[in-house]
């Protein structure tokens, strides 16, 4: 997991010197929870945001790509987590640190056969020269790092690499502050994203860890797509339990979905006008109270507790 640059930089407010806190977001989905917050990061005078506040997205690094499970995700934040206050990072860490700067830099082709071709690269130079799994941990940075950049280098022509190591190393990790930053795990509660059933409770778990760690657990069930239809009145009037169920009603389309667009023509999962949703957000927060709204109760029940996220942004 990284940190969206953008957005990444802790800064200061020059009037009180007072330190931003940030909202680290975490996200079930790669495109439309990231298109809305993207929004609601660029509309925060507008929707009045605390403007001590910072969002910071967490998108997926190379060997997480796909990933989806609102399990294997959690597990993977608090792996980051420990190894930035150990200090001590394992080789796969290692190994997306340099995907995540080759990409963020634009020195290889955003081609997936590449980028495969150079992890499977590194791999071999841990393994072969110093006998390292991507479990293992990395006890020379240094070392290890110049001979893996050494390797990019004469295989993709890319100059001066070697000499960007400690900008890779500076940049890798998480500018999470314990105890006064917050993390975000923003998820669906589809039957397809957790397990949960007697023995294998993947809700309850994610849940438990999430108090366990201080995260805040931002649920809507059944879907994002629920919280979108929240930001107009005609919400309240579809059918509850298709909405519980959604159902398929095409090839392709839940119910959600299919109700969205038909009240936002045009929307599409990977590409819509965020700002026509940002901008009615009180209608979604004052809607939302018509539904569930505990984070408890919403393992079962349609509902949605991102209005209290907004809410308390606003404080």
């Amino acid at each position: 997991m990284r940190e969206k640059r953008t957005f990444a930089e802790r800064t200061k407010v020059l009037k009180s010197d007072e330190v931003k806190k940030k909202y680290f977001l975490v996200f079930e989905g790669s495109d439309t929870e990231v298109i809305y917050f993207d929004m609601v990061n660029s509309m925060k005078a507008e929707i009045g945001l605390n403007s001590l506040i910072e969002l910071v997205p967490i998108i997926r690094s190379f060997s997480e790509e796909g990933w989806s499970n609102p399990k294997k995700i959690l597990d993977r934040i608090i792996k980051d987590l420990e190894e930035d206050d150990s200090g001590k990072i394992s080789i796969e860490t290692f190994l997306n640190w340099i995907m995540d700067y080759l990409r963020e830099t634009d020195s290889i082709a955003n081609d997936r056969r590449v980028r495969n071709t150079i992890w499977e690269m590194m791999k071999q130079v841990c393994e072969n020269e110093f006998e390292k799994t991507l479990e293992d941990k990395v006890k020379n940075v240094e070392i290890i790092g110049n001979k893996i950049l050494e390797k990019i280098e004469e295989n993709y022509l890319i100059e001066n690499l070697v000499s960007k190591l400690s900008d890779i190393i500076e940049h890798g990790g998480w500018s999470y502050e314990k105890g006064f930053d917050e993390i975000c795990l923003i998820v669906d509660r589809d039957k397809e994203s957790f397990i949960s059933k007697p023995g294998n409770d993947q809700y309850k778990y994610v849940l438990d860890r999430c108090l366990e760690n201080g995260f805040r657990f931002c649920v809507t069930n059944p879907c994002f797509e629920f919280w979108l239809l929240m930001h107009s009145d005609k919400v309240l009037e579809l059918d509850k339990d298709k909405l519980l169920n959604n159902s398929k009603v095409t090839s392709k389309r839940r119910y959600a979905e299919d109700e969205l667009r038909k009240i936002y023509s045009g929307y599409k999962k990977s590409s819509y006008h965020a700002e026509e949703f940002v901008k009615n957000i009180d209608i979604a927060i004052k809607n939302e109270k018509e539904f569930c709204e505990d984070i408890q109760r919403l393992k079962d029940s349609i509902g949605s507790n991102i209005g209290i996220l907004i809410e308390d942004m606003r404080s």
